[in-house]
């Protein structure tokens, strides 16, 4: 049976990178012009782009030129200020892939919660992450993937995933994807933290310090370290 991978996730957690790397395989169909291009608009160059706006076009789409198919959707998708804010909806696009006899797949793509917070905010005026959290919870089985993880265990990382199509964890362009970390941006160097004594002496801390403080109210008889 023809497999067709659906990869979403909240705005801004690595869509566009994802999408490389599972479109680098000679045998998926895939977003292949992103492999060229260093960034492209979804809504103009995904090939899959006007089956996500309207889902019933997929009865007309060409399901003889692969075994395996790769997209990807981030929800929602757009900016509410540019009037191009909407939110596709998943479950609605795999059932009528299914009903064409497609075998799909929902992969779910996951960043830090504090840098999503952060980027949303930047880029679209407000966290979006609540609108994929509303469909999430509806999803199937679905298979959830991690930006970071990629970043620290590269293609240790992809050589160990199972989700359905051919990875390519091998080839070259991986570590071209891979060259900047943007993650980095949002992380700035910390001094000291208030843990940092405990970890070095291997003493307990009775209290957290990040809600007493480092200052805060200790034991009454402090406890012995080693």
């Amino acid at each position: 049976m023809k497999t067709l991978v659906v990869l979403t996730g909240p705005q801004g957690s690595g869509n566009h990178l994802w999408s490389k790397i599972f479109s680098l395989h000679e045998d998926v169909f895939g977003w292949k012009s992103l492999l060229t291009n260093y960034w492209e608009a979804h809504r103009f160059a995904e090939p899959f782009a006007e089956y996500w706006r309207d889902p019933s076009k997929l009865q007309s789409f060409d399901w003889s030129q692969s075994e395996y198919y790769f997209t990807s959707i981030s929800v929602p998708l757009g900016i509410k200020e540019k009037g191009t804010h909407w939110c596709p909806n998943v479950l609605q696009f795999c059932k009528s892939a299914e009903n064409m006899g497609i075998n799909t797949k929902i992969v779910v793509i996951g960043r830090d919660q504090t840098i999503l917070h952060n980027q949303q905010k930047r880029l679209r005026g407000e966290p979006t992450s609540r609108y994929f959290l509303d469909q999430m919870s509806k999803f199937p089985n679905p298979t959830f993937l991690s930006y970071e993880l990629l970043y620290l265990y590269k293609q240790e990382y992809l050589k160990h995933l199972d989700v359905g199509i051919p990875v390519a964890w091998y080839d070259e362009r991986v570590n071209e994807i891979l060259r900047r970390d943007a993650n980095e941006k949002y992380i700035g160097y910390v001094e000291q933290n208030p843990l940092d004594d405990c970890n070095k002496t291997g003493c307990p801390a009775p209290l957290d310090p990040f809600i007493e403080g480092p200052t805060g109210p200790q034991p009454e008889k402090p406890i012995k370290c080693c």
